[in-house]
């Protein structure tokens, strides 16, 4: 249900325009909205360009404190309502500046890069500026980028460049490395750093770093990491090989992705800006995000002047994906020890196929506390399932009866519960344990005895029998004894309701019924005429 939600808000229509200040001139606002795996990156696309100030001659920049983000439903919360960041992502094709590329391919050696069969999957930035694809075993420093103006002292990394350089708030900072590592290695130290990985999401920005700081120095991008990596699952995946002796052109992605999500070649997308937003708590996948510019006052406008103002029509909108592992909720037992209910957060299967839950899927443990009774499995015997959220676990118990003493404790089997989210049940519960009830003294619960006529009072009405020959599923009996010693003995009566579920095993007879008395292995022999305890017999 919870995946759905976004595809839902997709098929909204995406036109929706924007009333200006004077109330006559219109534009497009938000058109799609779009959120990462791990809810901490949003995307929003527009269909034209976008201004901070009311003309589009005067450069400016999008600023974080030009959106508001609110948040509805769910468990999650919002940390801020300002989002953290705020990124234009590139939309252009960066192919070109792959290492020997030649449009016109008079060079027999061009546009061989990247050229690997599988090893070479990480991006390194060359002294000349271009592009080459390296492995992970490879040694280099790595380019630190952060969403700040002004430089700074940062350990384990030195200043290069800001851009833009006129010291506005969206400009980016850039560092590199004072160490070499592996791709991976320096991504990591990177985001530690409170940034990540260099991304180039124009060519304004290149043109800036290139050829200015493209030295293999402490203040250059020349011989370094940067955040652009290729992706074997991608579905446009593919490692180039000659063809006679000649590289294949045009040159494809082949899997290339920058670490925004935008590939290398991304000329045909529309305007993307992405936003980076902080949660407390973890999403459960019912939580609505609404992204929409500041109006008081105004903060976002075309180039022709004209203000955006807050969406109606949900393209603006986008739920967080489910990232809450299922839990169990409450557990009991029923008055008789034989069954526990166990109930969960939200829907669970056994696989993320979403395929109904198995026994074999929940674990019991039994700690006795002097008893001796105890499980003959540590699997249920069978469980009954309720809309795969609430499950009866039957228990495999041996060694009756029990004493009251007993302590049980429910876990999901690891790796083998999954919501529809296919997040998997952790095995660290805390509404899982129960304890059993103690024996019942006077009259008590016996098993079932099968009959579909109501009768009043004790059972000494020859003309009533007893116990019927068919067993109704739907019309069980919950049988009692009149003696005061717990197991029934010979000589005492049976007394029963109706309505109640607790199956037993029945053997006819003509005159006589013998049913199994359950916690006591023992077999009871009834005369139909009256109700009688005539005979016990060991179940074995």
């Amino acid at each position: 249900m919870k995946q759905n939600k976004t595809i839902f808000l997709k098929l909204i229509p995406i036109m929706f325009f924007v009333i200006g200040i004077s109330g006559k001139a219109q534009f497009s606002s938000v058109t799609e909205t779009s959120i990462s795996n791990n809810n901490l990156k949003i995307d929003l696309s527009f269909d034209e360009e976008i201004f901070s100030v009311t003309g589009c001659t005067t450069p400016s920049c999008i600023e974080i404190t030009d959106f508001n983000v609110t948040l509805s439903g769910g468990n999650a919360t919002l940390a801020s309502n300002t989002p953290i960041t705020i990124t234009k992502l590139g939309n252009y094709n960066f192919i070109p500046q792959w290492n020997t590329y030649d449009p016109t391919q008079t060079n027999p050696n061009a546009n061989r890069e990247p050229n690997d069969s599988g090893t070479e999957d990480y991006a390194q930035h060359e002294v000349s500026g271009q592009l080459n694809d390296f492995s992970e075993t490879q040694r280099l420093n790595g380019v630190l980028e952060i969403i700040e103006p002004i430089a700074r002292t940062i350990a384990g990394y030195n200043y290069i460049t800001s851009y833009p350089s006129d010291g506005s708030a969206c400009a980016h900072s850039y560092y590199r490395s004072t160490t070499a590592n592996g791709w991976n290695s320096e991504k990591l130290k990177a985001q530690n750093a409170g940034g990540d990985l260099l991304v180039y999401n124009s060519p304004e920005e290149f043109a800036h770093m290139i050829p200015a700081f493209n030295a293999n120095g402490p203040t250059g991008v020349g011989n370094t990491w940067i955040g652009l990596s290729q992706d074997r699952t991608a579905a446009d995946y593919e490692e180039r090989v000659q063809v006679g002796g000649v590289w294949p052109f045009p040159i494809t992605n082949g899997g290339w992705y920058w670490d925004d999500g935008t590939p290398m070649d991304n000329s045909g997308s529309k305007l993307k800006y992405q936003i980076t937003i902080a949660l407390n708590g973890i999403a459960d996948g019912d939580e609505l995000v609404s992204v929409n510019p500041v109006t008081g006052p105004a903060s976002v406008f075309n180039c022709a002047g004209v203000a955006a103002i807050n969406q109606t029509n949900g393209a603006n909108q986008v739920y967080l994906n489910d990232k809450l592992d299922p839990y169990i909720v409450s557990s009991s037992i029923s008055d008789d020890n034989t069954t526990v209910r166990v109930v969960f957060n939200e829907t669970i299967f056994t696989d993320a196929a979403s395929n109904p839950m198995l026994n074999t899927d929940f674990e019991l443990f039994l700690v006795q506390n002097g008893s001796v009774a105890s499980l003959s499995s540590i699997n249920p015997s069978s469980i009954i399932n309720y809309g795969n959220r609430i499950f009866d676990l039957i228990l495999p118990m041996i060694g009756l009866p029990m004493s009251g003493n007993e302590v049980l404790t429910i876990l999901p089997t690891l790796g083998s519960v999954f919501d529809a989210a296919s997040n998997t049940a952790s095995s660290t519960q805390i509404n899982n344990i129960v304890g059993f009830n103690p024996p019942k003294t006077g009259p008590i619960y016996l098993s079932n005895i099968y009959k579909t006529s109501t009768v009043s009072g004790t059972l000494a009405v020859a003309s009533e029998t007893f116990l019927c020959d068919g067993i109704t599923f739907n019309n069980y009996n919950q049988a009692y004894h009149d003696g005061v010693i717990f197991e029934p003995q010979v000589g005492n009566y049976l007394l029963y309701n109706k309505n109640y579920s607790y199956p037993s095993i029945l053997i006819q007879g003509s005159d006589f019924g013998y049913f199994h008395l359950r916690g006591f292995d023992r077999i009871l022999e009834v005369r139909k005429s009256d109700g009688l305890i005539v005979a016990k017999y060991s179940c074995l």
